[in-house]
């Protein structure tokens, strides 16, 4: 029988063979796979995730129809940044938000917002601006969600279907219409995908860009410099580390220039700040500890420190010798435990190593499952201060940062356990059977 051109989940992923019943069953032992091409996969992929997303705008349903007010945002839990931060910054004039007192949001997810705020048609603070601000934005994230797996079908050419751990999370629903993020993921997709592919210029470049939107790209970049410094490639790995911090700055200064001391509310603010939602460093305060405000700074910092130290280790001590996607795991992992604060929307950085790694769909449920149960109990939290009978008490709360957190843990270490490959400078895949029978795919993305 011809060996088929791409792995098929379905003859191998006990959970995707069950949930393909509802739209056709499993492939069978002799169908064609393949005649459709890449393109066939990327279609179905980008379908499924329009459907996620259009799901995700009907879970916010309430707010699209109401508008985003408290406290009904967060009983209705569809808050979103992007309608919340154009009422309350000058985005609502189609100005930038960092004139005046500035903005808590990074430089890069404040241009998107404006840029968003340009295309709509309706300017203003009423409900019809945030609707058409909401829905433009939701969009546009169809359109990033399509270029996200693009990239990692380029990444995964003989298991496209595993990039659907990118499109078909359930964590999508909750959580890619509250921010910006799926504008960094995107970037860093195809920095991966432009990495893989001997372009360590154009990889720095564009996770550079990412880290303007969150600090996580880092993490990816410091991954993928580690292995290629083992593997002798230190010249490129120089490279891609220089090229980010030069395309980070070439924005970021201009920005300060032109804009003034607004764009530097972002970061002052998180020094100054205590403890935020969903970080391990708020349960002592859930339970009635104050903390001198440094030491959740302090931790945090060293979080990033001991993340890099032990990404080190476990790429040239360790008798594992992984690839990036396995140490960026738990460099993430780390730095989310030593956070000081850690949003809803922080999962969503976990994807990318989802698709790139040999995870099972059982596994990324278990996490998935825990994200969203973090997701609802952050709203009940945060609306427990206007009625403590429907909201969620802080000792309840802290359960489920634990829990959150444990989920983390788990998916990571799924992730750290898949097989590994050591071909640098390209897309190998590798293929094993586990002990209940599954099919483990892994990419040796360097």
């Amino acid at each position: 029988m011809r060996r088929p051109p791409y792995v098929v989940p379905s003859r191998h992923d006990r959970v995707v063979a069950t949930a393909t019943r509802a739209i056709g069953g499993p492939v069978g032992r002799y169908a064609a796979i393949g005649t459709r091409g890449l393109g066939g996969v990327a279609a179905a992929l980008i379908a499924l995730g329009t459907a996620m997303l259009a799901l995700g705008v009907f879970q916010k349903g309430h707010c699209v129809a109401k508008g985003w007010s408290n406290p009904s945002q967060f009983w209705r839990a569809c808050y979103s940044d992007l309608p919340v931060v154009h009422v309350t910054s000058g985005l609502a004039d189609r100005s930038l938000p960092y004139a005046g007192a500035g903005s808590d949001q990074p430089l890069g997810s404040g241009l998107v917002m404006w840029l968003v705020s340009l295309v709509t048609p309706q300017a203003g603070t009423d409900v019809g601006a945030q609707r058409w601000v909401f829905l433009t934005w939701a969009a546009l994230a169809v359109l990033l969600l399509a270029v996200g797996v693009l990239a990692g079908i380029a990444l995964l050419p003989q298991d496209p279907w595993h990039i659907a751990h990118l499109a078909l999370t359930p964590v999508l629903v909750v959580l890619a219409l509250v921010s910006t993020d799926l504008v960094g993921i995107a970037l860093v997709l195809w920095g991966w995908w432009a990495w893989t592919r001997g372009h360590p210029v154009l990889a720095g470049s564009l996770m550079g860009l990412a880290f303007l939107i969150r600090p996580y790209p880092l993490v990816f970049l410091l991954a993928i410099a580690l292995v290629a410094w083992r593997e002798d490639r230190v010249r490129a790995a120089a490279t891609a580390l220089v090229s980010a911090a030069l395309a980070a700055l070439a924005l970021y200064l201009p920005a300060l220039l032109l804009v003034g001391e607004g764009i530097l509310a972002a970061p002052r603010g998180w020094f100054s700040a205590g403890p935020g939602y969903g970080a391990l460093a708020l349960l002592p305060q859930s339970f009635g500890f104050t903390l001198l405000t440094p030491v959740p700074t302090v931790i945090s910092l060293l979080g990033w420190l001991a993340a890099l130290l032990v990404g080190a280790w476990l790429t040239f001590r360790s008798l594992a010798r992984p690839d990036a996607v396995r140490v960026a795991a738990v460099m993430l992992l780390i730095v989310a435990l030593s956070a000081k604060s850690l949003s809803v929307q922080t999962g969503l950085w976990l994807l990318p190593l989802l698709a790139l790694s040999a995870v099972r769909w059982r596994d990324h449920l278990v996490w998935a499952a825990t994200e969203i149960v973090h997701f609802e109990a952050t709203w009940l939290h945060i609306g427990f201060s206007s009625d403590a009978g429907k909201g969620l008490p802080g000792e309840t709360y802290a359960l489920a940062i634990m829990l959150r957190m444990a989920g983390w843990a788990w998916v990571v270490w799924q992730i750290w356990q898949g097989p590994t490959r050591h071909r640098p400078g390209r897309t190998a895949l590798h293929q094993e059977s586990g002990s209940d029978g599954s099919c483990a795919v892994e990419p040796a993305l360097r």
